[in-house]
């Protein structure tokens, strides 16, 4: 069956949420779809996500100062309908996309960090790990320089699942 480019566009967007299996902010969804990939224009694929939102095909999850975005049983149902009406090709290019990505995405929505200057001329640094529900863990940390605040903020993708890991094992007895 042959669709409209909106409509292909809108299946699109459902195999990509379909394929990455996890709930993603707006911004990376359109990071996705429209500046990494220049699969659909970016103020299109805004427009097709909330399309798309309100006909509940997908739906916002979490919390309200950090939404993330997931495919409903509606939308996973109408893409199962419309599955093989996605060029092979297509599949294929957001597959191995999605596969060889998805972790980067997803450290970059869960692993959040952020500093700034104190009054005393110390650095506070913010560090989180965050689930599409709630905090899973915040940490603030004084710091005596911008360089130390500077290299705790650069390393924290990395090291955030390592610290995790640790203060978990430390403080939680089985």
């Amino acid at each position: 069956m042959i669709h409209d480019e909106t409509t292909n566009n809108k299946l699109l967007i459902l195999f990509v949420l379909d394929k990455l299996e996890m709930a993603v902010s707006e911004e990376i969804l359109l990071q996705i779809c429209s500046m990494d990939n220049d699969w659909i224009p970016y103020l299109f694929c805004k427009q097709l996500i909330h399309e798309l939102l309100r006909s509940g095909f997908i739906t916002r999850v979490g919390n309200n100062n950090n939404p993330m975005i997931a495919l409903t049983t509606d939308g996973r149902t109408c893409l199962a309908h419309f599955y093989n009406d996605i060029a092979l090709s297509v599949q294929e290019e957001v597959a191995e996309y999605v596969r060889s990505h998805r972790l980067d995405y997803r450290k970059k929505q869960e692993f959040i960090a952020d500093y700034y200057r104190n009054g005393d001329s110390t650095f506070t640094v913010s560090l989180k790990i965050l689930q599409v529900s709630q905090p899973l863990l915040d940490i603030k940390m004084v710091v005596p320089t911008r360089s130390v605040a500077a290299s705790i903020y650069n390393s924290w993708n990395e090291k955030a699942p390592e610290v995790y890991r640790a203060l978990h094992d430390i403080l939680v007895e089985d």
